[in-house]
């Protein structure tokens, strides 16, 4: 599966979770793509927009992680390679 089908499937699967998705330009020079916060209450992950596919997919991974997204359906090719 392409990664940019690998985000959507992603993206779909925080927006059923309630996890809020948000891209933004962030220095090249940072050390990080993206991580979790809490913004007004809420758990929002930021991620770079000018980051690699997949080290934007490898954030969305990690904040995904942190939740109880088990009891939800999770296509088979992201539970792989979440845990790769």
């Amino acid at each position: 599966m392409p990664l940019s089908q690998v985000l959507r499937e992603l993206l779909a699967l925080s927006e059923r979770v309630g996890l809020e998705v948000r891209f933004d330009a962030m220095d090249p020079r940072a050390s990080s793509r993206g991580g979790t916060c809490i913004l007004h209450g809420k758990r929002v992950v930021v991620i770079d927009r000018g980051a690699p596919l997949a080290d934007q997919v490898g954030v969305l991974v990690g904040a995904l992680a942190e939740l109880d997204v088990k009891p939800m359906y999770v296509p088979q090719v992201l539970r792989r390679r979440a845990s790769s």
